[in-house]
């Protein structure tokens, strides 16, 4: 049994799929203007549709991996903004060549995501303070700094940002994927899924719960780090109307997805293909309609999140902040 993925049978599954056809649909029939499905119209390129996929991935993948170690990572945010303040640094330094810049800035991005999911099992284990907490006070800590970086474009021309997306969507999708081996058929898996469900048993067969907590919190940080990264290597696309901050984004794509890999694949795809869609751009810009939209994504929490909870069978350390009790 895998912690982390949504159990109670096809209801969850057929739920969330009426809900992203109601939205996909609905975005459509209420667009503004009328909607064009002639392909030659639309203004649709490949490096864009690309780097989309590749955002929704990565941002997924920040919140799935933590959650089968028992671990909410509601520090998307502050993740997604270290990465973002650490590559607009690297970015104005203009002595170093466009592409090392942008490499340079990715690599840097991800190391800052990490290193502020590794302060949040910090504050965990330390202070006892749960990782939505800390989560939610160190993006409100990180907002203002951000809002004062001069987030310089890294100069990278179209054609090396298509190449960037296929070698990101290459990896994401490698990673995805070895994550799901790894899970299910090695010694480390074997000790996340224990701490996943119970990480006083956890403790008891002599597994670190802070150690295999910090690695997933990690490891999610990065994908966060790198996608706040991702967003000066390209002009404004779709992805920016996302109607909450973008960096939820991976809440969403974990929930559709109902926790499991395949799910955040899956989810991945279709978000992607309905930001391009013809009428979704026209639907994100009007306030009244996106405050729908965010409200739809967010639905599926209410059948999901209640089978995370311990007597479902989902992880018990997201609901703890100590798992040292004695009893």
């Amino acid at each position: 049994m895998i912690p982390g993925r949504v159990r109670g049978g096809w209801a969850p599954c057929l739920g969330n799929v009426a809900v992203f056809l109601l939205l996909a649909a609905g975005s459509q029939l209420l667009a503004p203007g009328p909607v064009s499905w002639d392909p030659s119209t639309w203004s649709f390129s490949w490096s864009e549709g690309i780097l989309v996929l590749v955002n929704l991935l990565f941002l997924g993948l920040a919140f799935v991996v933590p959650l089968h170690g028992g671990v909410l990572n509601l520090g998307l945010y502050a993740e997604f903004l270290a990465g973002l303040c650490v590559a607009s640094v690297i970015g104005s330094i203009a002595s170093i060549d466009p592409p090392v810049r942008a490499l340079l800035a990715v690599l840097a991005g991800a190391g800052a995501g990490a290193l502020v999911g590794s302060l949040m099992v910090w504050l965990k284990w330390r202070f006892a303070v749960h990782e939505v907490l800390s989560g939610l006070l160190l993006g409100g800590a990180l907002l203002p700094l951000a809002r004062e970086m001069p987030a310089p474009a890294l100069g990278v021309g179209p054609q090396s940002v298509l190449a960037w997306g296929v070698i990101l969507l290459i990896l994401g999708v490698f990673f995805a994927l070895v994550f799901a081996h790894v899970l299910r058929a090695s010694a480390p898996g074997l000790d996340l899924r224990i701490v996943g469900q119970n990480p006083l048993a956890a403790v008891a067969a002599g597994v670190n719960v802070d150690a295999v907590q910090l690695w997933t919190l990690a490891l999610g940080g990065a994908c966060a780090g790198l996608v706040g990264a991702l967003g000066l290597t390209t002009e404004a696309s779709t992805l920016l109307m996302w109607p909450v901050p973008l960096a939820f984004a991976g809440i969403t794509i974990a929930v559709f997805g109902l926790g499991s890999v395949r799910g955040l694949l899956l989810s991945s795809i279709l978000f992607a293909a309905w930001l391009h869609e013809p009428g979704t751009a026209a639907v994100l810009s009007d306030p009244g309609l996106s405050t729908l939209i965010a409200a739809l994504l967010v639905i599926p929490v209410l059948w999901i999140l209640p089978r995370l909870f311990p007597d479902q069978g989902a992880p018990r350390a997201v609901w703890r902040t100590r798992h040292r009790e004695m009893y």
